[in-house]
């Protein structure tokens, strides 16, 4: 009898934390771009407005609850992979010249990052972040991490190479950082998210190939929320998984309503405060959500 009272009042205990963990989305916009856009990535303001840019046409345009108040086009915008603000800049993953820019508020090129002559390979950068003094790139191609001071310019460390081990990548395609400075990097072929510290040493793998809970197919944007849970979307399966601080699975992200977030092929997320925005590069959308529960 007093093993069936401690079993019922342990479910009990886990039933309370996960309803404590849970996290739920409730949409405020959607942004539909055109036939022939192709949405690259998406700056989500502290207001929740939103910046789309559009790598087909090359163009950043600013969103105030699905309304389109202000666009900006560049030729050189055109083919990227990422384009990131970090305060009042940009940083832009140029994978048609090869390099990472650091653009002006107003999307001009004001300083380049590029591969010193020691390192091998075709600069593919796909995600980068900003931290501590020192900018971190996701160098998809080549299947490694870059540490870049922000002064100097200088790669100070790298890390991967092509493979399933520990500090090995195949095709890592984005980045996100948590409160404990821990980088969260998203294989989308290795089928995980692998946690390493800013320095590069090996911390864990979250996930493995599979359609389940805590699983990925395609794991492509990562983001934090609250600098504790991760969020992991997934660009075959369309859903959005989310994790607690120690890596465990808490949850897949649903509507107030109980339904799950559905999406065509996520790629990039970015989180500000309660807000997340997801890419969708099928359905050529944008879509804002204010996020409720959590941590």
């Amino acid at each position: 009898m007093k093993i069936k009272i401690f079993a019922v009042i342990l479910l009990f205990s886990i039933a309370a934390i996960s309803d404590a963990a849970q996290v739920t989305a409730s949409l405020l916009y959607k942004v539909q771009l055109k036939d022939n856009a192709a949405p690259g990535d998406v700056v989500v303001e502290s207001d929740a407005s939103t910046g789309v840019y559009d790598a087909f046409g090359g163009t950043y345009t600013v969103y105030r609850n699905g309304r389109a108040v202000k666009s900006v086009q560049k030729s050189f915008l055109k083919g990227g992979n990422c384009l990131i603000k970090n305060g009042n800049y940009f940083l832009y993953c140029n994978s048609t010249e090869n390099s990472l820019d650091m653009l002006t508020a107003g999307l001009d090129k004001f300083s380049t990052f590029g591969l010193p002559a020691g390192i091998k390979g075709k600069y593919d950068p796909t995600d980068a972040l900003v931290s501590g003094g020192y900018v971190y790139t996701v160098d998809n191609d080549n299947h490694r991490v870059l540490k870049t001071h922000l002064g100097t310019k200088a790669v100070e460390q790298t890390v991967g190479g092509f493979g399933n081990g520990k500090l090995e990548f195949w095709y890592p395609f984005a980045l996100a950082t948590d409160k404990r400075g821990v980088l969260y990097v998203s294989e989308a072929l290795g089928t995980r998210v692998q946690k390493i510290t800013k320095d590069f040493k090996f911390y864990e793998n979250i996930g493995k190939w599979g359609i389940g809970a805590g699983e990925f197919y395609r794991p492509t944007g990562v983001a934090v929320l609250g600098g504790t849970t991760l969020f992991v979307g997934d660009g075959f399966t369309g859903v959005i998984q989310y994790f607690d601080e120690d890596g465990k699975f808490a949850g897949v992200l649903k509507d107030k309503n109980g339904r799950k977030l559905k999406f065509d092929s996520i790629t990039h997320m970015r989180i500000n405060g309660r807000y997340l925005a997801v890419v969708d590069a099928f359905a050529k959308s944008v879509t804002v959500y204010e996020l409720r529960g959590g941590k």
